[in-house]
């Protein structure tokens, strides 16, 4: 028995059949292309660069304590507890790790998924919200903004809580647009595992955002607090977060809250620490910097968004999410570029909006001024990085990175003659295309051959790299002084004692017999001075802290007291010399 089709398929061309699933394969070709190029950037050359300090490493290193231990509840670093962040990170650093190894590849490997992950979520709402167009171009520039693929390249909190962050504005969106339990459902676990990431951070950045985008059009927050299901929402938000909560509680006797909230939240908030603070529009001046090029577009960008926010409230909503979180943290005394990082999807978004507007003839007020202003900024700070690049490839860096530096040069000067030419030209498309071509093939060069080149210079990786083979061949147990970089434990591969005084380096020596231990030249002098010490150098590394921007020499030696009952190991013939 044949069957029949319905009488308005019967009746419906062969071509529109395809259509939907023509369209259908056209979205998934475009969603792999854009995620393999934010993967592709957020991991090349991780598994071949040491990790960063201060944060990378211990990061890394207490989730590499935390497996050794077995215990899921209490972080700890070099031995030592670690009550910076909540849990989360850590559980999700150790699937990595399990992935990709214990190694710099594996402890990075989240936030590269994330911030993939980040991309794919702005590309999806944008295009649904905003149409094809503007899905694709944003994608594509937020997967090439060099802050978020710089803070998706590194162990650290940032790039998953701007997954959970964003997660939790598109939830927003979709409760305001219609009442929806598996929105408010989606918002309250992801607010909880951003909380069970980085504290308070999403909650408070969030009531900037929609506090801010409602003045400027956006959305009613009272929409959104009639549609968030608060009955059971609240509970689930409350179940993710409470228990670790209270199982740290009770394991540190409280001094967790004392150090994550008292310090990391309240101290933060009012004094600048770490040599962190910052100036007044240290945001602004620092975000400019950090996403280049595009950030030549913010000012016509959000111009454009401006003006349009009585006629849509998704520009109130992207304004919003973009300018509320930076006004928020200007009012921070600790102020780092990776803090805003959460509203940069919106930043892109609002880029690739008015890209795409000034395409299609639609000028906002004063739009055509700013893309002048932007023009400029571009060829400016295109002109300083080619000459920078190539004055140092030439005549300052090291012999191994000077190819991809001059290289980074080329790239950038030749990125930005032809797109300013076809912009000048009114061929925007074009432009467009060579700013993210040029910018993931500069990215791709930084991370995948300079930065590796210059590996064998990190004095904090030579350092405790050098330690842990020095203690395989001699069986001296290593041991820090001043200097005490959070990769050189990481290196070494074990925790090792921090050693604050003269005292607590002969206590050390007489229970150990020797210890190895790298000395700056001022403190190898004041040991060999010290006629209760005998010192016998083993190697000297020579390399360069790029945390500090400075030169560095460390002798990597054994101390031991002058009449020790440790075991002789007699210095060198000829004293090794790593650089």
């Amino acid at each position: 028995m044949s069957s029949v089709p319905p009488a308005d398929e019967a009746a419906r061309p062969e071509g529109e059949v395809e259509a939907p699933r023509l369209r259908d394969r056209s979205i998934v070709r475009e969603a792999l292309l854009i995620g393999l190029l934010a993967l592709t950037l957020n991991l090349v050359g991780n598994g071949r660069i040491s990790l960063w300090d201060r944060d990378e490493p211990r990061y890394a290193g207490a989730t590499r304590e935390m497996r050794a231990s077995g215990d899921w509840v209490h972080p700890t670093f070099n031995a030592e507890p670690r009550y910076h962040k909540p849990i989360l990170i850590y559980w999700l650093m150790l699937a990595g790790t399990a992935i990709g190894g214990d190694n710099p590849f594996g402890a990075r490997l989240v936030s590269a998924v994330m911030g993939t992950a980040s991309v794919l979520l702005a590309w999806g709402w944008t295009r649904r919200v905003l149409g094809a167009s503007v899905g694709r171009l944003a994608g594509f520039v937020l997967a090439t903004m060099p802050l978020m693929m710089a803070e998706s390249k590194l162990s650290t909190t940032d790039a998953t809580l701007a997954f959970f962050f964003v997660g939790c504005q598109l939830s927003l969106w979709e409760l305001w647009t219609r009442p929806s339990k598996r929105a408010a459902a989606a918002f309250w676990a992801l607010l909880g595992l951003a909380v069970l990431t980085k504290s308070p951070a999403a909650p408070v950045l969030l009531v900037a955002s929609v506090g801010l985008g409602w003045l400027c059009g956006g959305p009613s927050p009272f929409v959104y607090a009639r549609r968030l299901q608060w009955r059971w929402g609240l509970p689930l938000f409350l179940a993710i977060v409470v228990p670790w909560n209270v199982a740290i509680l009770l394991r540190s006797h409280g001094e967790y809250f004392n150090v994550a909230v008292g310090y990391h939240i309240v101290q933060r908030a009012t004094q600048g620490l770490e040599e962190h603070g910052g100036f007044p529009g240290y945001y602004v001046a620092l975000g400019m910097a950090t996403l280049l090029p595009w950030s030549a577009l913010i000012p016509a960008a959000l111009a454009s968004a401006w003006a349009r926010r009585r006629e849509t409230a998704t520009a109130g909503f992207l304004i919003g999410w973009a300018i509320g979180p930076l006004i928020l943290l200007e009012c921070v005394r600790t102020k780092l570029i990776h803090y805003y990082l959460p509203a940069v999807p919106a930043l892109a978004v609002l880029i690739a909006w008015m890209l795409v507007r000034v395409g299609e003839g639609s000028f906002a007020l004063g739009a055509p001024r700013l893309l002048r202003f932007a023009g400029r900024m571009i060829a400016v700070v295109a002109a300083v990085a080619t000459v920078g690049l190539a004055t140092a490839a030439v005549a300052i860096l090291p012999g191994p990175m000077k190819a991809p530096a001059g290289t980074m040069a080329a790239i950038i000067a030749a990125g930005a003659i032809y797109g300013l030419r076809e912009a000048a030209a009114g061929r925007l498309r074009n432009a467009t295309r060579a700013a993210i071509v040029s910018t993931a093939a500069m990215e791709l060069v930084l991370a995948g051959w300079c930065l590796p080149a210059a590996e064998p210079y990190r004095s904090s990786t030579v350092v405790g790299r050098r330690l842990a083979a020095l203690e395989a061949a001699t069986g001296v147990p290593p041991a820090l002084c001043t200097f005490r970089p959070p990769n050189a434990v990481y290196s070494l591969g074990h925790p090792a004692p921090l050693l604050r005084s003269r005292k607590e380096i002969l206590d050390l020596a007489d229970r150990s017999g020797s210890i190895l231990m790298p000395l700056t030249p001022l403190e190898l002098k004041m040991l060999r001075d010290d006629p209760a010490f005998q010192v016998d150098i083993q190697e000297t590394v020579e390399g360069l802290s790029i945390e500090k921007a400075r030169n560095e020499t460390l002798h990597l030696s054994v101390v031991r007291p002058a009449a020790g009952t440790g075991p002789t190991i007699a210095a060198p013939a000829s004293e090794a010399v790593v650089r």
